[in-house]
């Protein structure tokens, strides 16, 4: 509220801050004078994977098919490395609608945005656990433009106008659901 200026004290001092989940999203640089997959070697290695199947090892650069997949393919590439929604706020439509929010501001000039869906809660799984954990947030990926790359790594072409599209669908679902409870459950 306080971005729009017209926000006063009394207002802001009613306004509280509620966690509804957390983002870790390295952003990788790559034109700069450190190697790429370098620099995602250096955060998890999921990160370190997710370079490995997007990027030329040998040469430090977008992998010839992963750069053919992209509407243009300069800049940098964030990576959404863990998205977690806290229990009480799943099932609303809200993930992808704060997700998405986040990728359409801390993107620009970025090319894509890289993902491997999966889960997030740190227990060890068989491969065909992992499968099934991943199916379910690439769907949920999938409705704000992330499309799949190459074994289990999701992107989103930072360049195109569909995500936008898809973002602004999913903020309207969103608040139709928001004008649901109110009706609902707001003030009588």
């Amino acid at each position: 509220m306080s971005a729009r200026g017209d926000t006063d004290q009394e207002t802001l001092d009613t306004t509280e801050d509620i966690a509804v989940g957390r983002m870790s999203r390295p952003r990788v640089c790559m034109f700069g004078p450190d190697n790429p997959l370098h620099a995602m070697d250096s955060t998890t290695g999921d990160v370190s994977r997710i370079g490995e199947r997007v990027l030329d090892v040998a040469r430090g650069e977008f992998d010839r098919d992963f750069e053919e997949a992209l509407a243009h393919p300069v800049g940098d590439l964030p990576v959404m490395d863990r998205v977690i929604l806290e229990p009480a706020w799943r099932g609303f439509g809200l993930g992808p609608v704060l997700a998405g929010a986040a990728v359409r501001r801390l993107s620009p000039g970025c090319t894509a945005v890289l993902c491997e869906p999966g889960s997030a809660d740190g227990r060890s799984m068989t491969e065909e656990q992992h499968r099934q954990a991943a199916a379910k947030p690439a769907r949920v990926w999938s409705t704000v433009g992330f499309e799949p790359f190459r074994n289990g790594v999701h992107f989103l072409d930072y360049r195109l106008q569909r995500p936008l599209g898809l973002l602004a669908e999913r903020q309207q679902e969103f608040t139709a659901l928001c004008r649901s409870w109110n009706a609902q459950h707001g003030p009588r």
